[in-house]
């Protein structure tokens, strides 16, 4: 199960592989610092629920650059050299902390990533731990204007669902690109439709998947939307219809995209940047032009 941004799907796997990081974590405010790529939906995620929950007030973000660096395949960085360091970590790489964690660590270093500052570490890797731990432990911290994204009462549809959206919708364009047959690319582009279908009907007639409250499925959810039209319809040869095709999920979509948490953690040329142009070698072939503009005001 993917749950973090670890290589880019145009390239072939190679064998390292990321490690799994689950250390605990102290609810303490202004100790954690969640590194993120804004191209990454895995990642995007867990933004775009700091943010909305008011925690950005008490963990701080930080950003890798979108495109690798051509000598560092297994590597993510801060800079186009590593003269540039996050300002806080004072990390050129992220390796760097991973290796605060593990130091025999050697697979590739993969966002999202929330490190101790005390320490430099990375305490934890996984979205999905992520997503729920901030949701559910971080409450002393919301703002008083944070939307209840795992209320008591729906915690086994927000689960469900969560897990539905997971399997059916996120990790769907990366299985795409490991298939071995037609077979297997057709049952996996099937299922992607199929759901998406299932919920334009469901938000036919109401505002989120679960209601009329937003809760954590729809940040699920969200990012893989936000990417289907510029990156999977293409890239992964999800093309049986766009997202512009689905009235209700259109126009759902677009909603959510208006809530500042949402729209400030979407960025449409870092998306395009790392998925077709992969990494900082000059462009020299079609397959890593990046699509001409984004008609962004549509999404307005």
């Amino acid at each position: 199960m993917a749950a973090a941004c670890e290589w880019h799907p145009g390239q072939a796997k190679v064998a390292t592989k990321s490690q799994k990081i689950q250390t605990p974590i102290a609810i303490q405010a202004g100790r954690y610092r969640l590194i993120w790529g804004k191209f990454c939906p895995w990642a995007t995620q867990i933004a775009i629920e700091i943010d909305l929950l008011g925690l950005d007030q008490v963990i701080s973000k930080g950003e890798i650059q979108s495109l690798r660096r051509r000598d560092l395949d297994t590597d993510w960085v801060f800079g186009a050299t590593d003269q540039v360091k996050d300002p806080v970590l004072q990390t050129a790489r992220l390796s760097e902390n991973y290796r605060q964690a593990l130091p025999t660590f050697s697979g590739r270093a993969t966002v999202p990533a929330l490190v101790d500052t005390t320490t430099g570490a990375v305490v934890n890797n996984d979205a999905n731990f992520l997503l729920d731990n901030l949701a559910t432990a971080w409450r002393p911290y919301f703002s008083t204007a944070a939307p209840e994204l795992y209320p008591t009462e729906q915690k086994e549809a927000v689960r469900q669902t969560s897990q539905t959206i997971l399997h059916e919708i996120n990790e769907v364009p990366g299985k795409i690109l490991q298939a071995k047959s037609q077979v297997e690319y057709e049952q996996l582009a099937q299922t992607f439709f199929t759901r998406l279908a299932s919920f334009d009907q469901i938000l036919s007639t109401q505002p989120y998947l679960l209601g009329d409250q937003l809760t954590q499925p729809d940040i699920r959810l969200f990012v893989t939307l936000v990417r289907f039209d510029l990156v999977y319809y293409y890239q992964n040869k999800l093309s049986y219809k766009k997202l512009t095709d689905y009235p209700a999920l259109w126009s759902y979509a677009k909603r959510l995209y208006r809530l500042p948490a949402f729209k400030q953690n979407t960025d449409f040329t870092a998306i395009k940047a790392h998925f077709y142009q992969v990494d900082d070698t000059p462009i020299n072939s079609f397959d890593r032009v990046t699509p001409f503009g984004i008609d962004a005001a549509k999404w307005a």
